[in-house]
């Protein structure tokens, strides 16, 4: 399995002239400078004439430099309050659009001097840029297969970059590779209409990639009548999909242990909802709003990503166990429906109230699994701070309250620990933002037990955007069902669980596609993840 990602080579000064191994020079600075003017002469004629020249996006011909195209690609102002490193990341993978369609397919970025000077906030942004480039040339499994059925070749070959006055170390281009082929992994995965990705095949991808990846264990759970039994949530949510055989859910476990123990800081588990294609089941999706409603797997895919990227670095500090919940929420005369009462993994009974509430469903059961092996860990006399993980396109309320912007939130435990404003960092530096949102006292109100007959209440009958606190109070619920809230800051440290839950359904997508289409697949929170865990 080829992700065709292209090389990536730091150049030196000489590079950027005619006769190299280049063949376009794209120049990302914030306005014209003296410098740029040093470097590129041809465009002297042009400022000479227009004042606004260079503050768009513009491509000259310079038979100066590599290829004989010079691409200019402003950033603009990188000192507002505002401001932050996206926009390297926004600028370079529009230049690397206009080389393509150029075609280039060798491009050399440059960076002039001081850029982004004395600015921590830009102290990664030759990894952005970067990131951005190979955003721009990456087209997801299914566009592949069809190239390949139409003889279409894969163009970009290399891309270069050479910024003065900065240090690039070898491992800082290691990190960029392993954040970009994670991210690759999470399109592959999440991108695909709900045909080509199924829990099956979703599953299969999974398997094939990692099977060459020695450091990285992986198992299957296929077993129907196991899923019932280990998975009661999450089979629910399936139970419809089990008249078409394709559509059968799987629960997939990914496992990566450094190979010295002794310098292992903290035990990483990921919990990410895959839910191929929802319809929202019995409370169907009405008046269009299933539209888009393939992605709902991208929290999976996403955090299988983020394992890529772990074994593309080895990372000899953590260690990480991942679980993928997937299923396809299908409406039949077998859906599962508001009002019924089923028993999670954990013991408790719970009442549904909403069929399109089916995330916090699928996640919950493989969250009180990795509670289970915590305790485990911990009687064995492994005492390796934990943290657990859950990640999906959760809510539509998370769109409606923080728009484009992954959200994170804590329990107790994790709060002390200061994971979300953790991830918030490093989300910051590497381009995928984070808000940061809290858990409150109302959002255990919200789902406590109305009767004896309930433990716990996993939705209302509205959807999420039109509910108080609706993207915070699926994190109680997943909490209380798993049993993780038996494990808060009221008891002993040592027997404490941090917990945080990860919504990223406005940060998955883009905000937009072109015209009609769907937006394109990020990759987010891979990025946010490893700058925060493995850098």
């Amino acid at each position: 399995m080829t992700l065709a990602l292209p090389s990536i080579v730091s150049a030196a000064a000489g590079d950027l002239a005619s006769g190299t191994q280049f063949d376009a020079v794209i120049a990302v600075y914030p306005s014209v400078s003296e410098e740029l003017v040093s470097a590129f002469s041809s465009i002297t004629a042009y400022t000479a004439i227009d004042k606004s020249f260079g503050s768009a996006l513009t491509l000259v011909a310079d038979q100066k430099v590599a290829g004989g195209r010079l691409i200019l690609a402003p950033t603009g102002s990188l000192t507002g309050d505002s401001d932050d490193v996206r926009k390297f990341q926004e600028v370079t993978k529009a230049a690397m659009k206009r080389a393509i369609a150029a075609g280039a397919v060798a491009p050399l970025f440059y960076f002039p001097a001081n850029i982004a000077a004395d600015n921590e906030d830009y102290s990664h942004f030759v990894e952005v840029s970067l990131l951005g480039a190979l955003a721009a040339c990456f087209d997801p499994i299914d566009v592949r297969e069809h190239y390949e059925k139409i003889g279409k070749t894969y163009t970009v070959q290399k891309i270069g970059f050479h910024s003065a006055g900065v240090e690039f170390s070898a491992d800082r281009l290691a990190f960029v590779n392993a954040v970009e082929v994670g991210r690759r992994v999470a399109k592959d995965l999440g991108s695909p209409n709900c045909e080509r990705m199924t829990p099956i095949k979703f599953a299969e991808y999974v398997q094939e990639y990692f099977k060459s990846q020695s450091v990285i264990k992986t198992s299957v759970m296929e077993d129907i009548k196991v899923i019932e039994k280990e998975y009661p949530l999450l089979h629910a949510v399936a139970r419809c999909s089990l008249s078409v055989p394709r559509h059968f859910p799987r629960v997939v476990k990914l496992e990566y242990r450094s190979d010295e123990p002794s310098k292992v800081k903290e035990h990483l588990y990921f919990v990410g909802k895959g839910v191929t294609y929802d319809t929202g089941g019995a409370d169907i999706k009405a008046g269009g709003v299933m539209r888009g409603m393939s992605r709902d797997k991208c929290g999976a895919a996403s955090v299988a990503g983020f394992m890529a990227t772990v074994a593309e670095l080895k990372p000899k500090h953590v260690n990480v166990t991942i679980f993928l919940g997937l299923v396809r929420n299908s409406v039949g005369s077998n859906a599962y429906v508001s009002d019924e009462i089923i028993y999670s993994r954990s013991g408790k009974r719970v009442l549904v109230g909403n069929t399109d509430a089916e995330g916090r469903m699928v996640m919950t059961d493989p969250l009180c699994q990795c509670k289970e092996l915590v305790l485990a860990e911990r009687k064995a006399g492994n005492n390796v701070p934990v943290r657990l993980f859950t990640v999906a396109t959760l809510t539509g309320h998370a769109i409606r309250a923080y728009g484009p912007y992954g959200i994170c939130l804590d329990n107790g435990p994790a709060r002390k620990a200061n994971i979300s404003p953790r991830i918030q960092a490093g989300g910051h530096i590497l381009g995928d933002p984070f808000e940061v949102s809290t858990l409150r006292r109302e959002d255990y109100a919200y789902i406590a037990p109305g009767a004896a007959s309930e433990d716990v209440v996993q939705a209302n009958d509205k959807a999420s955007s039109a509910t108080a606190r609706g993207h915070q109070y699926p994190m109680a619920f997943m909490s209380v069902a798993s049993g993780l809230d038996s494990f808060g800051l009221d008891k002993e440290k040592k027997d404490q669980i941090a917990y945080t839950h990860v919504d990223i359904a406005g940060s998955a997508e883009e905000l937009s596609g072109t015209g009609f289409s769907l937006p394109e697949v990020t990759g987010n929170p891979v990025p946010a993840f490893a700058a925060t865990f493995l850098l």
